[in-house]
């Protein structure tokens, strides 16, 4: 699914839209939510280019980017001014906009980086 922001089209790694359009069955204007998976050849535009754009949609009330390569998840909301809220393991970070409360050790459950390998082997 794009994301349509003015005249240009983005993908997200994870959307909510709770106006869906049915009529505009390949893109959305109305996310209450994006999230992007940082990686070294996305990471520049994901923070630059999108951020600029996404926080620009009205409807649009958080935006997450999760590194992929260390644990850090950062909330951009809306509620706070577009101030950015960071999270570590031992955390718990709640997506206000969904309603929806996880722990970043789940978020991060599968992935393989140091900072988990770490974290798995003390918490055995």
């Amino acid at each position: 699914m794009k994301v349509k922001v003015g005249a240009n089209f983005f993908y997200s790694d994870v959307l909510v839209d709770c106006a869906f359009n049915e009529a505009q069955a390949y893109y959305t204007e109305t996310p209450i939510i994006i999230v992007e998976v940082l990686s070294k050849s996305t990471c520049q535009k994901d923070r630059t280019t999108k951020r600029f754009a996404y926080l620009n949609i009205p409807s649009l009330q958080e935006y997450v980017l999760i590194e992929q390569d260390f644990v850090d998840t950062e909330v951009v909301s809306r509620k706070n001014d577009w101030s950015s809220k960071h999270y570590f393991l031992g955390d718990e970070v709640t997506f206000e906009s969904i309603n929806l409360s996880l722990l970043v050790a789940d978020i991060y459950y599968r992935v393989q980086n140091d900072n988990m390998l770490s974290f798995n082997t003390k918490n055995k």
